[in-house]
């Protein structure tokens, strides 16, 4: 018995949802993955850890880093590591 592909029609609507759906699923997933990039300055610290500016510059001031034309840098592994020994 031979099998034939199944045909499936949508409307223009249907095909405009799909791919909005889609470019939505992509679009979280490039963000996702720009949050986990490997050097943060400081905001981008601040977001990555669970604790507050403050607590950051009071508790954490031994915080790995790297200046790289006048801007600090963390290395997120470098963080991790650090935290974890803290």
């Amino acid at each position: 018995m031979q099998t034939r592909p199944i045909e499936i029609l949508l409307s223009e609507q249907q095909i405009s949802n799909i791919q909005n759906q889609i470019y939505g699923k992509v679009s979280e997933a490039i963000e996702r993955s720009s949050q986990s990039k490997t050097w943060m300055k400081w905001k981008d610290l601040v977001d990555y850890l669970p604790i507050s500016n403050n607590a950051i510059r009071d508790h954490l001031q031994d915080l790995p880093f790297h200046i790289v034309g006048g801007t600090k840098f963390y290395n997120k592994t470098e963080v991790d590591k650090y935290l974890l020994t803290k």
